[in-house]
């Protein structure tokens, strides 16, 4: 094998490295705390059960 080609593929198979950090909010509610986060700059996913929270989660994020 040659060097090159093993450079390739080390090079292709490397993880890309994250824009930022994730932050999970569970029992996310209407996304108070998820709004804190993603404006400063955290990429946000939420999670919450109740129906009306969720809707309002959606349009407030």
């Amino acid at each position: 094998m040659s060097t090159n080609y093993i450079k390739q593929i080390n090079h292709i198979l490397k993880p890309k490295p994250l824009k930022s950090h994730l932050v999970l909010d569970l029992f996310a509610g209407c996304g108070g705390l998820s709004l804190g986060f993603e404006a400063q700059g955290f990429e946000t996913y939420g999670f919450e059960k109740d129906e009306d929270c969720c809707h309002s989660y959606e349009n407030n994020l």
